[in-house]
């Protein structure tokens, strides 16, 4: 069998574990839902002010429960790698290789609090692979998402949750930017050290675009509980992509202290974790228009 469709098959039985996982097994839509209760947001104009107050209150040390001083922790970088090292074993592709592993993202800088995660990419060697290298970065993009669905929030570093990500290509978006941190695993060093990003944020317009988002949020929740069978899930994936479309624009913009990232992360802080919850209603939504009762 050759190795991406060995791949595809391993892909498809896990999501398929996966999903019955995420779904629960009852098959009663509405008058027994999945997901018992719509997941609401019910924060107030207060709760949402002092979320904004938090997510703009910057350390100025990074996390110690990864760092010793400007160093990762040796327990921590050894368990991380050792996890990574057994989930490329679960792929059994002899031709291919990790080729480094790195971390990136808000724990790797002045930007984190505790709900920040750990990103973990795990980039592969491809040189002896001879399939179609776009197909097979697709492919493990869909085992990562397995992955977040199975491990999210109970895979933890000294508390810290680890999102293990495998990529088979490098985007431009993934290689190192100046003052952004970014740290070898691998290598146990710096590819770019941190530095304090520059303040690009409004709060005022924080607030406006949160309540744009609550509301679209919470009018979709209601939608879909309403009738899940009658729900269009590609509501969740639109609005999904209109958030990470959001963040990316202000990032790309302004940086990670710009409007946008900063209430995309804002809004993973209130009662409800908006961007998470819709992805997982999304698989929901599909679990159930697939099923044949």
């Amino acid at each position: 069998m050759p190795n991406v469709t060995r791949l595809a098959v391993l892909l498809l039985a896990t999501l398929a574990c996966g999903a019955a996982l995420a779904a629960g097994g009852v098959n009663r839509w509405n008058s027994a839902p999945y997901m018992a209760a719509a997941p609401l947001v019910t924060s107030s104009d207060k709760d949402i002010a002092a979320a904004i107050d938090d997510i703009t209150a910057f350390p100025t040390e990074l996390d110690p429960r990864l760092w010793e001083g400007d160093r990762m922790r040796p327990d921590v970088r050894a368990r991380a790698l050792a996890i990574v090292t057994d989930m490329f074993a679960d792929l059994k592709m002899p031709d291919l290789a990790i080729s480094n592993v790195e971390v990136q993202g808000s724990t790797v800088s002045y930007e984190y609090d505790d709900s920040a995660d750990l990103s973990i990419r795990v980039f592969l060697d491809t040189s002896r692979y001879k399939g179609d290298i776009k197909q097979l970065n697709a492919l493990l993009k869909t085992y990562t998402d397995y992955l977040e669905a199975v491990y999210e929030g109970r895979l933890l570093l000294h508390g810290v949750p680890a999102e293990p990500q495998f990529y088979a290509i490098r985007a431009a978006t993934l290689a190192p930017q100046p003052g952004v941190g970014h740290y070898s695993l691998t290598e146990d060093r710096w590819m770019e050290r941190p530095s304090v990003q520059k303040d690009h944020f409004d709060r005022n317009q924080m607030t406006l675009d949160a309540k744009r988002f609550i509301t679209e949020y919470n009018t979709l929740v209601s939608d879909y509980f309403t009738d899940k069978k009658a729900f269009d899930c590609g509501r969740w994936g639109a609005f999904t992509r209109e958030m990470r479309s959001y963040r990316g624009a202000g990032i790309d913009r302004d940086g990670t202290r710009s409007t946008s990232n900063l209430t995309y992360r804002m809004l993973r802080r209130l009662n409800v974790n908006v961007s998470d919850t819709a992805r997982k209603l999304a698989v929901e939504c599909r679990t159930i228009h697939w099923t044949l009762e």
